[in-house]
C-alpha cells in the first residue's frame, strides 16, 4: 500500500506526510481484516524507497510509477488512494476551561485503486464515501504535522477514512476471489527477479516471482520477454499497450513458496536476460 494523498480543499497533503502514513495504515489494517492478502509492511516500504532514493514517492502514484515501485519490492499489486473531499462539521459547545461538550461529524470521499505490477492494469478502482458522527466531551490538542487539525477533528476525519478503507477492502477481496477463477484460465505471468550465469554463459538460471501459490510446477516451460515501447494514456498514465520481444525460453526446475528457479533452454536473441523481464508460463 503506497501512501494516500489528499487534494481535498483545506486538507491537502502529500504521500510522504504523517497524515498520509495514518491513512495508509488504516488501509493496510483493512486489507488484513478482509483476508486473502499478504501486505508489505509500511515501515519497510518507506525504508526501501528512501534507500533507493525514489524521488517520485513524494508525488501521486500512477500506473507507470506503481509498476516501477512494485517490481522494486517484488509484490504483485500496488494499492494507492487519494482523498478528494473532506467535510468536517461541529456544533454546540458548553465550554468548561479547555473542555467542551459538542457534536461533530465528518464526511470524506476517497478514490482507491489497485494496480497489477506485471501489466500496469488497474484491476480495482472505486470512489467511496465514508462518514462518522459523535457527541461528547473533547479537548482541543493540535496534531503534529496535521495542517492545523485538532485531535478532535483528526479523529473524526480518520474514522471516516477508516470506514472507506473497510468498505473498499471488503469489495476488493470479493473481486479478487472472483477474478482468480477467471485468471486461472488465462496465461500465467510474472517477471524475472534474479539471473545467474556461468562464466562462459553456457548455463543460465533465472529466478522468477511465481511461487507455490501461483500454481506453477516443476517441468513447466516459460517464455521470457523484454519490454519494448510502452504506450501510456496521456491523461491517466494507464498502460494501454506494450511491445514484448521474445528473448528466451526456460524450464522450471524448482518451485518454492514465493519464487521459482528455471534453467534457460533456448535463447532467441543476444540480448541478456535482466531482472524485471516478463515471463509467461506456456500452457
Amino acid at each position: 500500500v503506497i501512501g494516500f494523498d489528499s487534494t481535498a480543499p483545506g486538507y491537502i497533503w502529500r504521500i510522504d506526510s504523517e497524515l498520509s502514513k495514518t491513512a495508509t495504515d488504516l488501509m493496510i489494517n483493512a486489507l488484513i481484516k478482509a483476508g486473502g492478502f499478504r501486505v508489505f509492511e509500511r515501515v519497510k516500504l518507506d525504508a526501501i524507497l528512501k534507500e533507493q532514493d525514489f524521488q517520485a514517492y513524494s508525488g501521486r502514484v500512477d500506473p507507470s510509477t506503481a509498476v516501477k515501485i512494485g517490481k522494486m519490492l517484488g509484490v504483485d499489486l500496488i494499492v494507492t488512494g487519494s482523498v478528494t473531499s473532506i467535510i468536517y462539521k461541529k456544533s454546540g459547545g458548553i465550554k468548561i476551561g479547555p473542555l467542551s461538550l459538542k457534536k461533530s461529524s465528518a464526511s470524506v470521499t476517497v478514490t482507491i485503486r489497485a494496480i497489477n505490477v506485471t501489466t500496469g492494469e488497474i484491476v480495482f478502482s472505486e470512489v467511496k464515501k465514508g462518514t462518522t458522527s459523535k457527541s461528547g466531551v473533547s479537548i482541543r490538542v493540535p496534531v503534529a504535522g496535521g495542517l492545523g487539525l485538532s485531535s478532535e477533528s483528526a479523529t473524526d476525519i480518520f474514522s471516516a477514512i477508516e470506514d472507506v478503507c473497510l468498505q473498499a477492502a471488503a469489495e476488493f477481496a470479493v473481486k479478487m476471489d472472483s477474478r482468480a477463477i477467471v485468471v486461472s484460465s488465462l496465461p500465467l505471468e510474472g517477471y524475472v527477479v534474479k539471473v545467474e550465469s556461468t562464466s562462459s554463459g553456457a548455463i543460465t538460471k533465472v529466478y522468477i516471482n511465481l511461487g507455490e501459490d501461483s500454481g506453477i510446477k516443476v517441468g513447466d516451460e516459460i517464455k521470457i520477454f523484454q519490454e519494448g515501447e510502452v504506450i501510456l494514456d496521456p491523461k491517466t498514465n494507464e498502460i494501454l499497450d506494450r511491445e514484448l520481444d521474445l528473448i528466451a525460453q526456460a524450464r522450471i526446475m524448482t518451485v518454492k513458496e514465493k519464487l521459482s528457479i528455471a534453467l534457460v533452454t533456448t535463447k532467441f536473441s543476444n540480448i541478456p536476460i535482466m531482472p524485471t523481464d516478463i515471463v509467461e508460463v506456456i500452457r
